[in-house]
């Protein structure tokens, strides 16, 4: 028997027991690391944030991964975020905060796969740019379901804020912005979407920005309004350390027009895309 080297934080909500039954067969399909799933049901309905921050409160293994509910992980996906995550730690400080995180394949309720491509090339994301700090401020493509992470970094993160945009944009942060995050790019994950999906993954990028597009500049500000609540948060609880380009997001509302530009241009405040920067400098 393996000892236990990951914690699952398994968040549930309602689900139907057929689903969680297929994600749990796949978690104890697991090939060569030692798993122990802690499960937790949102039953006040506070949301998927304020579920998995209390799921990482329980955490205590050297390694913890965030699991929905409704998936179904290939049998080898543990295996191989730990073998990337094993060699970021070792060309690494003691005490370093890392993620490591994988591609999936979208599927219909019955686990056939939508065409369309996995769910980072739906996102048409350039990921080696997509890491950077600033990036991850402006546009956060990591998904929770995808992600492994060592207690460094749990510890790091702490609990989740109300003003986070999710707790896989928060860890995801803290990670590019005190420790490390690599890529395994494989499609390790069957992402099920069945209509109560609390994030989804069919639509294509390019409809996906068309559709964002067509609601305007007062939707585009409110995303931005979000992003800067994270920023703040992400300020007030790392202070000094937070690096500058989370202070300069943060003060957005209390900078100029032209403040705010310079700001977006001297950071790399940027998400991903012509059309994305384009409506920032537009309407930020």
């Amino acid at each position: 028997m393996n000892p236990i080297d990951v914690d699952i934080l398994l968040a549930t909500y309602r689900t139907p027991p057929a689903l969680l039954d297929a994600q749990r067969a796949s978690i104890d399909a697991q090939k060569g690391v030692g798993t122990n799933v802690i499960v937790r049901e949102d039953s006040a309905g506070e949301g998927p944030a304020a579920n998995f921050s209390a799921l990482m409160s329980e955490s205590s293994a050297p390694y913890a991964a965030f699991s929905d509910a409704d998936d179904v992980w290939l049998p080898g996906k543990l295996a191989r975020l730990m073998e990337r995550m094993r060699e970021i730690e070792s060309a690494a400080a003691p005490g370093t905060p890392v993620m490591v995180f994988c591609d999936s394949t979208p599927t219909d309720a019955s686990l056939r796969p939508i065409p369309g491509g996995t769910f980072i090339a739906r996102q048409r994301v350039d990921v080696a740019k997509g890491l950077a700090f600033p990036r991850l401020l402006m546009q956060n493509f990591i998904a929770g379901n995808l992600m492994l992470f060592n207690a460094a970094l749990r510890r790091k993160a702490g609990a989740v804020p109300p003003e986070a945009l999710m707790h896989d944009a928060w860890v995801a942060l803290v990670a590019a912005a005190f420790g490390r995050i690599g890529f395994v790019d494989e499609p390790l994950v069957l992402y099920r979407q069945h209509g109560g999906n609390a994030v989804g993954a069919t639509l294509s990028a390019s409809a996906r920005q068309l559709g964002r597009a067509a609601e305007g500049a007062g939707a585009f500000r409110g995303r931005l309004a979000a992003n800067i609540a994270q920023a703040r948060a992400f300020v007030d609880r790392f202070g000094d350390e937070a690096p500058s380009a989370a202070r300069a997001l943060a003060s957005f509302p209390s900078s100029g027009w032209w403040a705010r530009r310079r700001a977006i241009v001297r950071h790399g405040l940027y998400k991903q895309g012509l059309c994305r920067n384009a409506a920032l400098l537009a309407f930020a």
